[in-house]
C-alpha cells in the first residue's frame, strides 16, 4: 500500500459506517424478536412498502457510491460534489438509511421499531448537520448556494419548493 493509498484509508470517515452498523444491528435484533406472525391483505401490502423504501435505498447508495468523495471525510475534502446523486440531495446516505430504517418498519410490522426509528433517524440528522457546518466553514458562500439549490434528504430543494408554493406558474 503506497503513502496516498494508506493516507486515504486514515482519513476514511468513519462516522456514517458506525452509525449505520448501530442502527442495522439494533433494527435486527428487534425485528429478530418482535416480528408480526399474521398474515394478512395488510401484510402484502405493508411488504410492498418495504421493497418500495428498499429499492429506493438501493439507489440512493449506489448512486452516492459512484464518487470516492463519498468515501472522505468532510474535513479533508478539496471539493464537495455538485453531479450526479448530489446535484439532487446533499446526503443520499443518510437518506438511503433513513428509507431502509422505513423499510424495516414495513417489513417487520411492529410498534417496537416505532420506538427506535425515531432515534436512528435524528442521529442521521444529526451527523448531517455536523457534516453541513463543517463544508459551510470550508467552502463558504458556495456551499451555501448549493445547499439553496438541493434538499438534505428529498430530491428537491429550496428553489423548487419556494417556486411551487409562491403561485408562480399556476394559471
Amino acid at each position: 500500500m503506497s503513502d496516498s493509498e494508506s493516507k486515504a484509508v486514515s482519513d476514511n470517515n468513519y462516522y456514517p459506517a458506525m452509525i449505520a452498523i448501530m442502527n442495522f444491528a439494533v433494527l435486527l435484533s428487534l425485528a429478530m424478536t418482535n416480528m408480526a406472525s399474521t398474515v394478512g391483505l395488510w401484510d402484502f401490502i405493508f411488504v410492498g412498502a418495504g421493497v418500495y423504501f428498499s429499492m429506493k435505498f438501493i439507489r440512493l447508495v449506489r448512486g452516492a457510491h459512484e464518487f470516492e468523495a463519498t468515501r472522505v471525510s468532510p474535513k479533508d475534502r478539496k471539493t464537495f460534489l455538485k453531479e450526479g446523486i448530489y446535484a439532487k440531495i446533499r446526503h443520499p446516505i443518510g437518506a438511503a438509511a433513513i428509507y431502509m430504517n422505513i423499510a424495516y418498519l414495513c417489513f417487520v410490522r411492529s410498534f417496537a421499531l416505532v420506538t427506535v426509528i425515531p432515534v436512528f433517524i435524528a442521529l442521521w440528522y444529526i451527523y448531517a448537520a455536523y457534516e453541513e457546518k463543517i463544508l459551510v466553514g470550508r467552502f463558504g458562500d458556495e456551499y451555501r448556494e448549493y445547499v439553496r439549490a438541493t434538499s438534505m434528504f428529498r430530491g428537491s430543494g429550496y428553489d423548487q419548493q419556494r417556486l411551487t408554493s409562491s403561485g408562480y406558474d399556476m394559471y
